[in-house]
């Protein structure tokens, strides 16, 4: 179907990377295209991902954890696409807060610095979150929804931040724990 130009990329959405290797190696030897963009829940906040899954025994293979990221970094080949980069409105809306998975101990001091950048760059929390993305080590394409023409502008304006190194530095810092 690539060939045919019916399919321009192919992808894959929350498979672990060795399942991603193994299929790309099986494709070169047959002499077919690859895998050239992978999809995963891929957010600001980190969250549990150890835990049994629907789609795993082994824990949530669906989020961007170190074994894909790593080997993201390794073939810039690969694309990555962040769904539910904005985790349905979580950073924001009260109504719709951040669920259990993501109650790690690092998660209030990551927030507090989501917030102080946002508040520095002149940006919304959400904004400052998918510049985050497009930018970082690991850059992603944000997958985001949108239920208003104003939601969409807001997202479309984060193509605009740039965050500044130091910026950078201080989201990804881990904050102290806190005394158990």
């Amino acid at each position: 179907m690539v060939a045919e130009g019916a399919v321009g990329l192919l992808g894959a959405s929350n498979h672990r990377a060795w399942r991603v290797e193994r299929a790309r190696a099986l494709a070169a030897a047959a002499g077919l295209p690859g895998y050239e963009v992978l999809q995963y829940h891929h957010t600001y906040l980190g969250r549990h991902t150890d835990l049994p899954s629907e789609l795993d025994p082994d824990g949530d293979p669906g989020s961007l954890g170190g074994d894909v990221a790593s080997y993201l970094r390794a073939e810039p080949g690969l694309t990555l696409v962040a769904y539910s980069p904005l985790v349905k409105g979580g950073y924001t809306r009260a109504d719709k807060p951040l669920g259990p998975e993501y109650d790690l101990p690092s998660a209030p001091g990551r927030l507090a610095a989501l917030r102080e950048v946002a508040a520095e760059t002149g940006a919304t929390v959400n904004q400052v979150v998918l510049a985050w993305l497009m930018g970082g080590e690991t850059p992603a394409i944000p997958l985001v929804g949108a239920s208003s023409v104003a939601q969409l502008d807001e997202s479309l304006e984060a193509v605009e931040l740039e965050l500044t190194a130091a910026q950078r530095e201080r989201l990804q810092a881990l904050p102290p724990s806190s005394p158990t």
